[in-house]
């Protein structure tokens, strides 16, 4: 992304994730990204680039996708950013709230992998159930009737503590295996950015823990201030403080 270009597209994701606003600044803020996003592919048509918009826009060219397919891959990967950052704010108020979890993280590198995925499971990544799926047509569900037209919301925040899958839902256990979680979706609704989401965020832990030891938060837990009227959670601020 060009750097004159950032700080606007961050502004939009910022706003469609909020649920400040209303839903007209929502719409507003997703037509102008998606907007940017369409320009800058067409833009990258003819570039022999090996960026996302370059590999996209070469696909749009050649024909293998259309426009649109493009800029909905896109749109989603660019929203993620905010998912990663604040999920990732979350996952260190975790570590740094819960001393032996940090410990054993520092001790056994080789475990950290598994520990992510843990958190990943146990985090309330989204601070409402998520969007709507529409039924396309009436669906009979463990004795529900769902009508076409029906709005469904599935939790896969409710899905991620469910005991009959994973006992001891609500415990932080390192060791668990296996661990289906759905943090990242599943199936045809795999993350798009999912390896992407995950090597920034083992990149973003791992230099923490090796780089800086005596990581501890720098005031109470209980002063961690919260973001509030937003769609994805995570600490506003987190200070921190390390040995030198």
């Amino acid at each position: 992304m060009p750097d004159a270009d950032r700080e606007q597209v961050h502004a939009w994701t910022r706003q469609i994730i909020s649920t400040s606003g209303g839903a007209e600044a929502a719409d507003r803020a997703k037509q102008g990204m998606y907007a940017w996003i369409t320009d800058t592919i067409r833009a990258r048509a003819d570039s022999d680039g090996t960026d996302v918009y370059s590999l996209l826009g070469g696909a749009v060219a050649r024909g293998e996708i259309s426009e649109e397919e493009a800029s909905g891959v896109a749109g989603p990967l660019q929203i993620g950013g905010e998912a990663v950052t604040h999920n990732c704010g979350q996952m260190l108020y975790l570590m740094l709230t819960r001393p032996d979890l940090l410990d054993r993280l520092r001790a056994q590198p080789e475990c950290r992998e598994a520990a992510l995925d843990e958190l990943l499971r146990f985090i309330p990544h989204r601070s409402s159930v998520g969007l709507a799926r529409i039924a396309l047509e009436d669906v009979e569900l463990h004795g529900l009737r769902i009508s076409a037209g029906d709005p469904v919301y599935v939790s896969y925040l409710a899905a991620n503590r469910d005991p009959a899958v994973f006992p001891d839902p609500d415990v932080i256990d390192v060791d668990r295996d296996p661990n289906p979680h759905l943090a990242l979706g599943n199936g045809s609704h795999y993350c798009t950015g999912a390896v992407l989401a995950r090597l920034q965020t083992e990149l973003l832990v791992d230099t923490l823990l090796d780089r800086l030891p005596g990581l501890q938060l720098a005031v109470p837990a209980e002063e961690i201030v919260w973001r509030r009227k937003t769609m994805i959670r995570g600490p506003q601020t987190l200070p921190v403080t390390w040995q030198p």
